[in-house]
This record gives C-alpha cells, sequence and structure tokens, in this order.
C-alpha cells in the first residue's frame, strides 16, 4: 500500500511546527549510549533528513522490530532543539 510521508515536514518542525503529524520515514537507527540504551533514528519526509532520539519508553519496539530501518512512522509528540 503507497504510503504518502509529508513533505517539508522536517523544515516545518525544525521552524517550530508542533501541531502537526507527519508521516516520515526511518532512513536508519543506531543504538547509541553505555550506560543506558537510547536509539538515534535518521528520518526522511522525502525532501530532507533529520536525527532523531526516541523517547526510551519506545526502545521495545525498535528492540522487536516492530520499527525498522524502512519503516513509516508517525510523529505524535515531539520536540526539536538546536544542538
Amino acid at each position: 500500500m503507497p504510503v504518502n510521508l509529508m513533505r517539508n515536514a522536517i523544515a516545518a518542525i525544525n521552524g517550530g511546527e508542533v501541531n502537526s503529524k507527519p508521516l516520515v520515514q526511518v532512513v536508519d537507527i543506531k543504538l547509541i549510549g553505555n550506560s543506558q540504551e537510547s536509539y538515534r533514528f535518521l528520518l526522511s519526509d522525502s525532501e530532507s533528513t533529520q536525527h532523531a532520539m526516541i523517547a526510551t519508553e519506545l526502545n521495545e519496539q525498535v528492540r522487536t522490530g516492530q520499527v525498522k530501518k524502512g519503516s513509516i512512522i508517525q510523529l505524535i509528540d515531539y520536540i526539536c532543539s538546536t544542538v
């Protein structure tokens, strides 16, 4: 079934948009951290990519394979921080 990613969602989020619930694709997943398990995603909206950290409460979805490279996910609750 074809899925339409929300084009320019990453730019909108970086610009302060907090009310959209965009569909994005997981391009890559990396396990980071030594003491506490954390995952960093590389997300794509078909126009741009952005690194993102997921809440540790969602780690189980990565461990069980519910979310993996290539998965389409919907961002429901997110915060954008410039580092």
